[in-house]
């Protein structure tokens, strides 16, 4: 098997700015500010606030984006549970169902 090339990297050497990064953002409609390493630890519970509310906050260090901060969102998988009980209060209670099938296929043909 080869071995996987490596993707390009995303700026290709050059560092995005703190200004760039949010005038990326604003083009979408996304508010998004920037902080570096120090900020984050003095401002954490701010930040995480901001977060929650919406905000995305970019951490750097040595000026280059390492993280994000977002606000949490669970991830739901599978149907929602619904129960049968009005379907099965809505069925006919019967000792022998050949007569309601009888039924229902006379009526249709």
């Amino acid at each position: 098997m080869k071995p996987k090339k490596p993707l390009p990297a995303y700026n290709q050497g050059q560092r995005e700015t703190p200004q760039q990064i949010r005038e990326a953002a604003a083009a979408y409609g996304i508010k998004r500010d920037v902080v570096s390493v120090r900020e984050a630890k003095d401002q954490l519970s701010g930040l995480l606030q901001r977060a929650a509310r919406g905000e995305q906050i970019v951490i750097t260090s040595d000026g280059e984006p390492k993280a994000m901060i977002v606000r949490y969102r669970p991830v739901l998988r599978g149907k929602p549970w619904k129960s049968l009980a009005e379907f099965r209060a809505t069925q006919p209670m019967q000792p022998d169902s050949a007569a309601l099938i009888d039924e229902i296929r006379a009526d249709r043909c």
